[in-house]
């Protein structure tokens, strides 16, 4: 990689109505040593994510946000130009509104029945593991494109409006196990391609064209990933935000121990993955619901990654950058939800050091048939401040015999594994071994998490 002089922070922006705010990156740059050639400073003039106008009293400027319309005013577009409000999505609650209870409760009702159902009378599902692959440009373009939504037999698809139901089940499966990303990442946001859910949107919304674009991270310098060559992601893979339906199974290979190792392997405490006889050793077949004295949960009601349980894991090691395509499969209609939740997404990877345009800014949200890329560079804190030479033996990226590394050290460049690690910078003082990851929509944040919307990495 190309060395330059050090880097400066660059900028980030969004806006508000009659205001524009400036949004900094999460990292505060200061280093002494070379670092990867990268984009700094703040957007020019005729760049869509530009500062303009910053006001003349900033503490005038911060009073003034207190009497402006409140965040999510028109974001809920219903049909023939009708707007909603914050209470649309409450509408299919199964108690009216006056007997609802706040919006504090996460149902917004009564406590769910159990069905008979009572403790320890069912073994606890384990994690599943994300899995990842290696980012490779070499990859053959992906031939399946994102699965629009279409008509199908509940519990999984609404039979009778696809704005209130998904993909096919059999869609989401064949899209997910496509190795790769199509289109391959870059720093700035795709505005090519447009989202493929442009006919089912425009029919439900009565309203022509809605040109959205696929990527929902908006266009710009602003929104670009910051710092993308010294944090350029190794590692990648793909999820996608669903209504709840039968686990296929499609992350079985996925798994560290794949199902044949110590406790895991056949006889072993794990190997049983639920109370279906048929899922030992693997996860298909796993239905959403949580006894089997339980009902199977309608599509509507839980959403989840992958629209399956077991809930999701994602395993990582420090020093090595990832990339997570989140795609939004959930209902067109926002008031398609049992009353409970939002259609829209902003994933907030939770205790990790992340540029803004990745960090799930709660106004950073992205729309059914949307794809978002969050780049997390996954590194110690102090990455800045300390241990900056990457001479440290206790802060580093374990590793395999042969693996290789970017570590931005005083020659920046790939490190080979030696001896089982990799120096890199930080302060190991502030390893972590359990993160998570979940939604961060505004007003909305409690009630999609509920909903399903929360994954653990470690």
């Amino acid at each position: 990689m190309k060395s330059s002089a050090p880097v400066n922070k660059s900028p980030g922006f969004f806006r508000t109505p009659g205001i524009t705010l400036v949004m900094l990156m999460t990292f505060s740059l200061s280093v002494v040593n070379a670092a990867p050639l990268d984009d700094f400073g703040p957007p020019p003039p005729t760049d869509p994510s530009a500062f303009h106008n910053p006001p003349a009293d900033p503490k005038a400027a911060l009073e003034a946000l207190k009497n402006l319309p409140p965040a999510n005013q028109g974001a809920l577009a219903l049909p023939n130009g009708v707007f909603g409000d914050r209470n649309t999505p409450r509408a299919d609650n199964v108690l009216p509104p006056a007997a609802q209870t706040s919006f504090n409760y996460p149902t917004n009702g009564k406590p769910s029945p159990l069905f008979g159902a009572e403790p320890f009378t069912q073994q606890l599902l384990l994690f599943e593991e994300f899995g990842s692959e290696t980012l490779d440009p070499t990859t053959p373009p992906q031939t399946l494109t994102f699965p629009v939504p279409t008509l199908g037999p509940a519990p999984q698809q609404d039979p009778n409006n696809v704005a209130r139901s998904g993909p096919s089940s059999a869609a989401l499966e064949a899209f997910l196990r496509q190795p790769g990303l199509s289109p391959f990442p870059s720093q700035f946001s795709n505005v090519l391609d447009r989202n493929p859910w442009k006919a089912q949107i425009e029919a439900f919304l009565n309203r022509h064209p809605v040109g959205s674009p696929a990527e929902g991270r908006p266009p710009g310098k602003g929104w670009s990933h910051q710092r993308w060559n010294e944090f350029f992601p190794q590692v990648q893979f793909k999820t996608v935000q669903a209504g709840a339906r039968t686990n296929q199974g499609l992350r079985d290979a996925q798994q560290l121990h794949h199902y044949n190792k110590g406790e895991f392997a056949p006889g072993g405490l794990y190997y049983q993955t639920s109370d279906i006889p048929a899922t030992a050793g693997t996860t298909r077949g796993i239905d959403v619901r949580f006894h089997s004295r339980m009902p199977v949960q309608n599509h509507n009601s839980l959403w989840t990654f992958d629209g399956t349980v077991p809930a999701k894991l994602l395993m990582v090691r420090y020093g090595q950058a990832l990339l997570m395509r989140h795609y939004n499969a959930l209902p067109i209609d926002p008031a398609a939800n049992a009353g409970f939740g939002l259609h829209t997404l902003s994933t907030h990877e939770h205790n990790g050091h992340s540029p803004a345009e990745s960090d799930g800014f709660t106004n950073a949200f992205f729309f059914p048939g949307q794809f978002y890329d969050y780049r997390w560079p996954l590194q110690l804190a102090g990455y800045d401040t300390i241990n900056t030479k990457a001479q440290d033996p206790r802060a580093a990226f374990p590793c395999s015999p042969g693996e290789k590394l970017f570590v931005n050290d005083v020659s920046p460049g790939l490190k080979t594994c030696e001896n089982g690690s990799i120096k890199i910078r930080g302060d190991w003082r502030e390893t972590m071994s359990s993160h998570w990851f979940h939604d961060h929509m505004l007003d909305f944040t409690a009630q999609n998490v509920y909903k399903g919307n929360a994954a653990m990495r470690q």
